[in-house]
């Protein structure tokens, strides 16, 4: 039998509510139908997203983007050049 499917919310909400202080872990558990184990799982990775979002710089996928935006002006400005030449070639928009 296929365990139950939990949204990011209920998780997020599991999670949360057993970090409130003085919660007692295994009654949120409990309460909410959820493995002590899969608890600890939830909140290690709710923790971790946490950090990943207040570390300085930009992320993996932000520095991704700056590189393929970089690729791609700089493949733009040498087609501009290219279009000069070939106007400067062919007297092409002047009267």
């Amino acid at each position: 039998m296929p365990g139950r499917k939990w949204t990011v919310d209920e998780k997020m909400n599991i999670v949360l509510e057993g970090m409130v202080p003085g919660a007692n872990i295994s009654e949120v558990c409990r309460q909410h139908g959820v493995a002590q184990s899969l608890y600890y799982k939830w909140r290690d990775a709710f923790l971790a997203g946490g950090r990943a979002g207040l570390q300085s710089g930009p992320s993996t996928r932000e520095q991704e983007l700056e590189k393929q935006l970089q690729e791609a002006m700089s493949k733009i400005g040498e087609q501009a050049m290219e279009i000069d030449v070939l106007r400067k070639k062919s007297n092409w928009g002047r009267k």
